[in-house]
């Protein structure tokens, strides 16, 4: 048998299996107890968060023959059992009651019309022909429009479901006409357990530090940190250490910049120190790092420090403990002012820098510039209070 990836392997096949989206699972659920079911349902939100697993599972549901048969079972679970004929032929693929398009390759008035034509047969079995239309929003105007007479006056025995990344590009014509559910981003801490569990399975061994790592790089996406897990399992394997995948094989893989560098930047910032930042510099060019990402680490690296001077606490800090104590410790050393005027100077640096011949100076420049901008705003800072203390010092010399 072919080896299958872990992203399709471990796909839900249950509303309890899907990770962080408990706020549109009940509620489907909550639809189908009660029978109301719509013929219309958008689903959006980012890559990988469960959009096309959940209509998948919703559509099993609906012709489950044992929560059409069982109202006790309706009543208390409300899962596709995945044993009658139906869930055994979805899961097969040999369902006719579950069609799916890909509308970024079938986005014309033909495809729609040929969809419009099959519409009109109804189930050969089960009480739904459940239709997924996956990144709907490649449709074009035509194809939409087309499509609006058959969503404004469905079969009744039809149910489509529209699955996209980007909401804003459905016409509103086509989005009044359903219910819209938005996914949300899957927190690092759900992601980080999901991917314990797929190694728990798989009996590798693996470090925490490592698998919070592949969660941060996946941005919520939890088809994204299933595959970069499928990758670096194929690249730690070290059968000397029993396969176990420690976060410095992880790093090394996703050429991860270490927290430890960022830290060197504020530390040389902090103490004015220009040859360790050039030092810093010199690292990420001759490592072959990519200049681009190193600021937008940057970026992130001071907006973790700005949250923790703002919230005082580093629970928005998705770190491993002890680097969150060294947020902690930064974070009293700096001034809002200046973390706030560093991000701007790099934000405006890391947008122009794609445009830039002389990319390797202007890399190092703005790194330079980081620490003549904290010494401006920590002199402003002592005028301003300067300038704030006097008024008070002279009122007793005026009441006088």
């Amino acid at each position: 048998m072919s080896y299958q990836v872990i992203a399709r392997k471990y796909r839900p096949k249950t509303f309890a299996d899907i990770t962080a989206q408990e706020h549109i699972t009940r509620t489907i659920q909550n639809s189908l107890r009660m029978g109301r079911i719509g013929h219309g349902y958008i689903f959006s939100g980012l890559r990988g968060v469960g959009k096309t697993t959940a209509a998948r599972v919703f559509a099993k549901a609906v012709n489950c023959q044992r929560i059409i048969e069982d109202a006790e079972y309706l009543r208390t679970v409300t899962e596709p059992c995945g044993e009658c004929e139906s869930c055994r032929d979805f899961e097969a693929g040999t369902s006719l009651n579950i069609s799916e398009f890909d509308a970024a390759s079938n986005n014309s008035v033909d495809d729609i019309r040929m969809l419009r034509e099959n519409v009109r047969y109804g189930p050969q079995k089960g009480r739904y022909r459940v239709y997924i239309i996956d990144e709907v929003h490649m449709l074009s105007i035509a194809a939409f429009n087309a499509f609006l007479k058959t969503l404004e006056e469905p079969p009744p025995h039809a149910i489509f479901i529209f699955a996209t990344t980007e909401l804003h590009k459905i016409p509103a014509t086509i989005a009044s006409r359903c219910q819209r559910f938005n996914f949300k981003r899957i927190p690092l801490e759900q992601i980080q357990q999901q991917l314990q569990q797929i190694c728990d399975a798989e009996k590798i061994a693996v470090e925490p530090d490592a698998l919070q790592l592949v969660g941060r790089k996946a941005h919520g996406s939890m088809r994204d940190a299933q595959s970069i897990l499928d990758q670096v399992i194929a690249f730690s394997v070290d059968y000397e250490n029993d396969g176990a995948i420690s976060y410095a094989k992880v790093a090394e893989l996703l050429n991860h910049i270490d927290d430890d560098h960022l830290f060197a930047v504020t530390d040389a910032v902090l103490a004015r120190n220009p040859v360790g930042m050039i030092e810093t510099a010199q690292f990420v060019i001759c490592n072959g790092y990519d200049e681009q990402d190193f600021l937008e680490k940057l970026i992130e690296h001071l907006r973790n420090i700005l949250m923790v001077q703002n919230l005082r606490s580093t629970r928005l800090v998705e770190r491993p403990d002890p680097v969150r104590e060294r947020y902690q410790l930064d974070a009293a050393r700096f001034s809002p002012r200046s973390v706030m005027l560093m991000i701007d100077l790099l934000v405006q640096t890391s947008r122009e820098l794609k445009f830039q011949f002389e990319y390797r100076f202007r890399f190092e420049l703005v790194l330079l510039k980081l620490i003549d901008l904290a010494g401006e705003s920590a002199l402003s800072a002592s005028a301003t209070d300067v300038a704030a203390g006097e008024p008070q010092k002279k009122k007793p010399a005026l009441s006088r």
